[in-house]
């Protein structure tokens, strides 16, 4: 399979800002969120936490109403359904990562330094967003068409990135070997969650796993000679 590392992959991944603006960006004109913009963030932090905690499936709105300190009816006023506040914390998500791409990429450093910030940027919105992303693979069928298509999207953009980037450092893969790379990648970046052990520890060794994982894809090792 051809080799898929060329300048200006990247360009096809622009996100629709106007799709997936994020809640910090619709501000008053006196840069201060409005009343019901507290109101909705507040419902998107309080979904998060018991998405997490409690599994999207077992998380009912009134749960989240409850805990956001508004009555379960006025959460229509902002979400039209449970499966649309998942998706809009994924594409918030998204925004976060856009921004991360975009400072990596704008300091135009060696390939191999952009994957390794890359991978910084990765471990730590994973750190902060906690198992969000293993809510959405589990709940991915309880959305609607309109958010699949929004999410997958937002899947696609970011297994284009890592591939692009990762092309450049071993541009000898193709791009079968790449996208099975990034999403091994992605596996690891998700069993974060599922370990007890100091953050900053915990970051280090993800770190030292995922780029010496990446780096050693392709590369020939001797063969292994077993004492007769």
């Amino acid at each position: 399979m051809a080799n898929i590392c060329w300048r200006g992959w990247l360009g096809v991944s622009a996100i629709d800002g106007d799709t997936l603006a994020p809640a910090s960006a619709r501000r008053t004109r006196q840069g201060r969120p409005t009343k019901g913009e507290r109101t909705r963030e507040a419902i998107m932090a309080a979904a998060a936490d018991l998405f997490r905690e409690r599994g999207f499936r077992e998380t009912s709105l009134g749960d989240i109403g409850a805990a956001a300190g508004v009555s379960g009816p006025a959460i229509y006023r902002y979400f039209k359904s449970k499966g649309e506040l998942l998706s809009v914390l994924i594409e918030e998500a998204a925004i976060q990562w856009r921004g991360t791409v975009d400072e990596v990429l704008n300091e135009d450093t060696p390939p191999v330094i952009t994957l390794e910030r890359l991978i910084d940027g990765a471990i730590a919105l994973q750190l902060k967003n906690g198992n969000l992303r293993d809510v959405f693979v589990r709940g991915y069928r309880f959305l609607d068409d309109d958010a699949r298509r929004r999410v997958a999207r937002i899947e696609r953009v970011r297994t284009a990135e890592w591939v692009h980037v990762l092309c450049e450092v071993r541009p000898g893969l193709s791009e079968e070997e790449a996208r099975a790379a990034v999403t091994m990648v992605d596996g690891m970046l998700r069993s974060i969650t599922t370990l007890s052990m100091d953050q900053e520890r915990l970051a280090r060794v993800m770190k030292d796993m995922v780029f010496g994982g990446l780096l050693s894809v392709g590369v020939a090792r001797p063969v292994a000679v077993v004492p007769a």
